[in-house]
This record gives structure tokens, sequence and C-alpha cells, in this order.
């Protein structure tokens, strides 16, 4: 302990050399949510650093929200929604600012993968005490009351070449003793967990094989949980809250921060629009964005794309509910005038999690609606939903090199 004290001013410079190391290392860059077909699916958030982060791997499908979303459908038999929002360095004291990164009100579970940087920092154990609290604190105040909060244990750290030999070992000593405090938080909290397994942690997750292992670890403590959330919805509970429309002004400002429909279609996206209506066979198909009172096609096939008024389309009906909207008979709808019979819609969400348009499959004859393939439709949705995901965080980076300079040149 007083060693660590006598090396706490150092440590921030050494904790800078392992975040300049750990920006060399490859990590996912692709859509944060994962996304596993399936019958009623739960949704999950893992938010922090360190393995949620995804050190040594290129996409979250083999990250831990890829892993953990398979691990967690198999053990349900139900879909998995898992979505990440991570950063690297982040500490316990810093971690509740990234929080406003997602609607945690409409999550069934949280992992907390957290610690790792405050062991580098040689934070003081009362400190950790404190700032884990006050992150746990601000988790359930954002998150329905049954929604369940895991606590990863905080090894496995990161082990670049700054932290190896006895330096390493400084900070290994220094993260049980903050795990121990862990642990005691946890148990004081209703409804938290600390997520431990001893000696089964993979001391380094830099493989898919690993982050695999780890989600082994992580799915177990959530899937009872999720079953007993699914088959009673508490009122309390993120599912309710799933079902109600968002909140119009809300809704419409996530979509304008998108700048989605001012920037038009993409090659990909019409690849995976054409696919999906072959899929289904139907006439017509297109991804729709509801925004102000018209309906955007933003790309569309087989179907004249216009703008289509939001009081006759049936996209507004589908971005006012959680899951998929059928009308296997369209006559007496108003779109029916166009010579459409049948509807099929999925809700396309914002990367912070608002129904901002659709998935919609069109056709010129009836289909009874038992025929559709829900799941089916949910999935060809979110690979849609995440080349969408993937434009806007193309625009953000476009927008922000383009600011650099300007910056530059009014600083000068």
């Amino acid at each position: 302990m007083r060693v660590t004290a006598l090396l706490a001013p150092f440590a921030a410079r050494w904790s800078q050399r392992v975040r300049n190391e750990l920006d060399l290392v490859p990590h996912p860059a692709d859509a944060a949510r994962q996304f596993v077909a399936g019958p009623d699916p739960d949704r999950v958030l893992v938010l922090g650093n360190g393995p949620a982060v995804g050190f040594g791997v290129l996409t979250q499908e083999l990250s831990l929200p890829g892993h953990l979303a398979r691990r967690l459908a198999a053990g349900t038999g139900r879909g998995a929604s898992v979505d990440v929002v991570a950063r690297r360095g982040v500490t316990a004291a810093a971690a509740p600012a990234l929080l406003g990164e997602a609607r945690t009100s409409r999550y069934d579970a949280v992992v907390l993968c957290i610690g790792a940087s405050d062991a580098y920092n040689l934070l003081a154990e009362e400190r950790w005490r404190a700032d884990l609290g006050r992150l746990l604190d601000a988790v359930r105040a954002a998150t329905a009351p049954e929604t369940a909060i895991a606590v990863l244990a905080i090894r496995p750290v990161q082990r670049p070449s700054a932290a190896l030999g006895q330096a390493g070992s400084l900070v290994d000593g220094h993260a049980a003793r903050l795990d121990r405090i862990a642990q005691e938080v946890c148990d004081r909290r209703h409804g938290v967990v600390h997520v431990t397994a001893a000696g089964a942690l993979p001391e380094a997750p830099r493989s898919a094989e690993a982050y695999d292992r780890l989600a082994g670890l992580i799915a177990p403590v959530l899937v009872e949980h999720l079953d007993r959330l699914a088959a009673r919805p508490a009122p309390a509970s993120a599912r309710p809250l799933r079902a109600q429309p968002d909140p119009e002004d809300e809704r419409q400002a996530a979509l304008d921060r998108t700048g989605l429909v001012a920037a038009g279609s993409s090659p990909r996206l019409d690849r995976l629009l054409r696919t999906a209506r072959d899929l289904f066979g139907t006439t017509g198909a297109a991804v729709t964005l509801v925004d102000g009172d018209r309906v955007v096609l933003k790309s569309s096939v087989g179907m004249d794309p216009h703008d289509i008024p939001r009081s006759v389309s049936p996209c507004d009906r589908t971005i006012r509910q959680h899951g998929t909207t059928v009308l296997g008979d369209l006559r007496g709808e108003p779109i029916a005038a166009d010579g459409w019979r049948f509807y099929a819609g999925h809700p396309l969400e914002s990367p912070d999690g608002y129904r901002i348009g659709a998935l919609c499959l069109l056709d010129t004859r009836p289909h009874e609606p038992h025929g559709v393939d829900r799941v089916a439709l949910a999935e060809a949705a979110a690979r849609i939903e995440a080349q969408l995901w993937a434009e806007v965080a193309a625009q953000m980076e476009h927008d922000a090199a383009a600011e650099q300079p300007r910056q530059r040149l009014a600083a000068s």
C-alpha cells in the first residue's frame, strides 16, 4: 500500500505510455451493435473500457458484443441485441458521461467493464470505492429499476510492454485490491452482480477465442434474469418502455443529428435493400426516414422514390412501436390508392436508440400476416441499420477532419 502511494506521482505518466501503446493495437471500428436474430430479443449494453474496446480484433462480431449476443441467444432461445459504448482510458469517475451516448432506460441489462485505467493510475482505494459507487448509482438512475447491472472483474487488464515486469506486477496487485472493493460495493446494491470466476478470466483478451471465453462467463449471469423479465415483463422493466412511442421532439432531434436525410442513398445500402426485397419476394421495398410530416424514401426498389405524407404512410405506425408491423391487406388504407395491398415494416434506430425510420416491404397482392417471417425481417433491418450507422460515423469523421484546418486557422 505504501509502495503504491509513493509511486502515485509517476502513475499518470506511466498510464499515458500505456494508452499510447494501446493506440497502436487494432480494435473494432464498425457499428456498435451486434444482433442475433430470434423472437422477442433481449437488449444489453456493454459500457466502459478494457474488454469493451475490443483490442486485438477488427469487428464487433469477433469482440465481446458479438460473442455475448450469440451466447445470450443460445442460452435464452430468444434474439439478442448487444450495444457497446466504450472509450480507451476511461475511469470510473469519468464513465457516467458515457451514459448519455445510449438510451440506457431501454436495456434489460448493462455490463460494466471498468477499473483497468484506475488500476494503471494507481487510484487510491477509497477514491475507487467512491467513484465506483457513484458510477453504479448513475447507471441505476439511468436504467429501468428491473435492469440487471453486471460489473466485470477488473482483470484482465490490458498488457502492453509498458506494463510488464515489476511495474506490471504492481498494477496486478493494485487491480486485485480494487477488485475486492468492487465485490463489496456490488454486494451492497440490489440488482448488481460482480462477475468473477477465480482463475477463469482470460488474462489479456486480444483474440476472438478470448472474448468468447469472457462472454461465456458473463452470459450465464444474465440469462436467468433475462428469462424472468421475458416471462413476466414487470411495469418497472425496460420491455414496456421499449414498447412506448418515442417522444416526437426527441425522435426528430435524433434523426437530425444523423444527417441521413440530406445524405441520400449509397450503393451498399441499395444492395442490401434489393437483397431484402428478393428474400421476401415482394414487388417493392424501401428504407424510409420519418422526417417531420413526411416519410422520405432514402433508398427504394420497385417503387416510385418520392416522399410520402406521414399521415398516410404505414411507416408512421411502424416507428410508434417496438417490433414488426404487418398489414396483410391494405384495403381501406390510403396507400392502397397507389396499388399496394401488403405492407410489412421493421423500425430502424438511430445510434442513440430512437426509431427514426423503417425497412418496408410492399406488394401488389395481399399476404397472410402469419406467413411473414418476422425474425428474418428483423435480421434484414439490423443489417441495414448497421449500414446507416456506418454512414453516420463516416460523415462525422469527415466533418471532424474538415473542421481541424479551420480550427488551426482560427487559432493562428
